[in-house]
């Protein structure tokens, strides 16, 4: 593995200071002087790493979905081949379904309503989800029996399962069990998978 080059490192070091101030403050109050003063730069520096706040913004969903997305990696691959629960579990556990992660990308969400490159961004984070799913699926006893578009069915069922289940979490988090929405979730795709023809 490479080492980082001292400009990643700097850009990293911004995008983390821009992912606290917004779970903090929220996008609308996370101005570049704030997040430079949370990053230790001056905010000149940020203007030479990124163009745009809504640079920022798009690089930090990727940067953080992959860290979202190593976790998930981690427990597919721990779950193996028989086992659907780990992989699917980490879907509805707190590395993915947290006040600072949820917060986060619900602001961006928002910022994506009127840029194009940031609801594009979105999109393809939502892409890569449903391949995640779909890839975990497949180590599956009889999934693959489904077709190309049950099994894209099925993947966009979960990420609109969890998506829902996030947004009610955070609006209101007694109101939502996640371990007993991941059974639901686990007998959805078992009834799925043995009422496909």
């Amino acid at each position: 593995m490479g080492r980082k080059s001292k400009a990643d490192e700097r850009r990293t070091q911004i995008m983390e200071a821009f992912y606290h101030c917004v779970a903090e403050q929220g996008i609308a109050n996370a101005s570049v002087r704030k997040i430079a003063n949370q990053a230790g730069v001056q905010p000149s520096t940020l203007h030479h790493y990124f163009k745009s706040k809504d640079e920022i913004i798009e690089e930090a969903v990727v940067y953080f979905t992959d860290h979202i997305f190593e976790g998930f990696r981690g427990q597919m691959a721990d779950a193996g081949g028989e086992n659907l629960d780990q992989g699917i579990a980490f879907i509805f556990s707190k590395g993915m379904i947290n006040e600072d992660h949820t917060g986060f990308f619900l602001e961006c969400l928002v910022a994506a309503r009127h840029n194009a490159r940031i609801r594009e961004t979105i999109a393809g984070l939502f892409r890569r989800f449903r391949r995640a799913i779909v890839s975990h699926l497949e180590q599956v006893p009889g999934f693959d029996r489904l077709g190309d578009s049950r099994k894209a069915l099925l993947a966009s069922t979960i990420v609109a399962i969890h998506e829902g289940i996030e947004l009610q979490w955070f609006a209101d988090p007694g109101a939502v069990d996640l371990a007993r929405t991941l059974e639901t979730t686990r007998d959805l795709i078992g009834f799925f998978m043995e009422n496909t023809s």
